[in-house]
């Protein structure tokens, strides 16, 4: 549960050193006014990361903030180039339901950055979240990016998600001490874009 801690902890640099390139790029175009909103969201985004990353587990429903606050922060940067949303099962209680904390953001973050961004026209991201049978949550992050494939090849294969790396050792000991494996599958979506599938026992 330590080294778990740990690299909870280990998300925050990786996190900040992101947003710190975001901020940059307000910075470089020189609108002061748009800069100091996104400042402003960003410093309640890394408010929120530091609160949550210090849990093993957060509801859905804290995650979906989160996840709202980055996305919309994305999109403020990226303009009409991203489109994304969340499509929510209807009989799934927010409240109650309980995920491992940032396990989904460096996935998310990877698509945008890496998927999205390197295409010329942008393009969108969906995220789906339902029950699969009574026991288990399923969550699905499909992007129509470049895929994930043909970005390794781009980067001669020696490009590694330091936040998906950094997730996959979390969840890794998490299974070690749960009773129910949480299972993550990451494929291209054909010749291109990228399919994320995060299968996670649902806690009683």
């Amino acid at each position: 549960m330590l080294e778990l801690r740990s690299l909870q902890m280990m998300m925050n640099p990786h996190f900040v050193f992101n947003v710190m390139n975001s901020i940059q790029h307000y910075i470089n175009t020189k609108d002061s006014n748009s800069a100091n909103k996104i400042l402003t969201g960003f410093a309640k985004l890394i408010r929120m990361n530091l609160e949550i990353c210090t849990k093993s587990f957060i509801s859905l429903y804290e995650e979906l903030e989160y996840l709202e606050l980055y996305l919309s922060l994305e999109k403020k940067r990226l303009g009409e180039k991203f489109k994304y949303h969340i499509y929510l099962q209807n009989t799934i209680d927010k409240e109650e339901t309980l995920i491992p904390s940032m396990i989904l953001q460096p996935y998310i973050e990877n698509a945008i950055w890496h998927g999205l961004m390197p295409k010329e026209d942008g393009g969108k991201l969906d995220i789906r979240i339902a029950f699969k049978g009574e026991d288990h949550l399923v969550i699905e992050i499909i992007d129509d990016g470049i895929g994930i494939d043909n970005s390794m090849k781009s980067k001669k294969g020696h490009h590694i998600s330091k936040g998906m790396s950094l997730t996959r050792e979390r969840i890794n000991l998490l299974n070690q001490v749960e009773p129910n494996p949480i299972r993550i599958d990451v494929k291209q979506n054909g010749i291109s874009g990228t399919f994320v599938s995060i299968l996670i026992p649902l806690k009683r």
